[in-house]
């Protein structure tokens, strides 16, 4: 009987090698998700970046094709197949995306919002609807996915379209701090301006990405720069250690 106990001892429990290598394992399939996640979170900025290109690209199929820009079309409901609501709705035709000041926010019959209609309904994009009806005065909450292209990254982000005249946008950008141009605008909360904390949906390093794809990596200089709020930024720098507390919402010039 002694001896019967003396073996069941010996068998009960791991040993000191059976339990580092289960250490090892498990060590190895955390690595292996947090390796995963950060794949995922580089294709999202890649993608996101595609999509950039695509849209510059499609403006300028959109200018080629019908020698305006578009949103600012003045004559859209007769020339754009599809086009009706407020896609249809005159704009001043002054080569301009532009009803007020860039970064504003946004509300349906506005030339900004109508840029992503006109090149919905000219076959140039989707994942917006040309037909939709949205109230101009803002009443109708706008939908990402129905009024709003949707950004590959983040919940809600999406683009907006818009021109500074003197380099200013909302967000503590002022006089010269931006090229004259148009710009697109990756934000949140579609009825905040892009200066505004709730609109910031981007870490610091997923700005700072697209940043250096696109640009020259540094936020207050170049084609691509941040709104000046939530703690995007350090200096000259985007604040990449705080990414909990910090959050950015990006500019970034299409049509130079």
């Amino acid at each position: 009987m002694k001896c019967l106990r003396k073996s069941k001892d010996r068998q009960a429990g791991f040993t000191l090698v059976e339990l580092a290598i289960v250490m090892i394992i498990i060590g190895l399939l955390i690595g292996g998700i947090l390796k995963g996640q950060e794949l995922v979170a580089n294709a999202r900025v890649t993608a996101t970046v595609a999509q950039i290109k695509a849209l510059d690209g499609a403006m300028s199929t959109f200018v080629d094709k019908y020698n305006a820009l578009p949103g600012d079309m003045n004559n859209s409901g007769n020339r754009l197949r599809g086009c009706t609501g407020n896609c249809a709705t005159a704009s001043n035709g002054d080569g301009q995306i532009r009803t007020a000041a860039l970064g504003r926010a946004m509300a349906g019959g506005v030339e900004e919002y109508k840029a992503f209609l006109h090149l919905a309904a000219a076959d140039l994009i989707s994942g917006v609807d040309p037909n939709r009806a949205v109230a101009p005065n803002g009443n109708s909450p706008l939908i990402v996915g129905d009024d709003l292209l949707a950004t590959e990254i983040g919940t809600n982000g999406h683009f907006r379209v818009g021109y500074t005249i003197n380099g200013d946008a909302s967000g503590g950008l002022g006089n010269g701090t931006l090229r004259a141009g148009h710009y697109l605008q990756l934000a949140s909360t579609a009825n905040q301006a892009v200066g505004n904390a709730n609109a910031a949906y981007l870490t610091p390093t997923q700005a700072s990405q697209i940043d250096f794809k696109l640009d020259d990596g540094v936020p207050t200089t170049g084609n691509v720069q941040p709104a000046r709020t939530v703690n995007c930024i350090v200096g000259t720098a985007y604040n990449e250690a705080a990414q909990g507390a910090a959050r950015c919402a990006l500019y970034v010039r299409v049509q130079g």
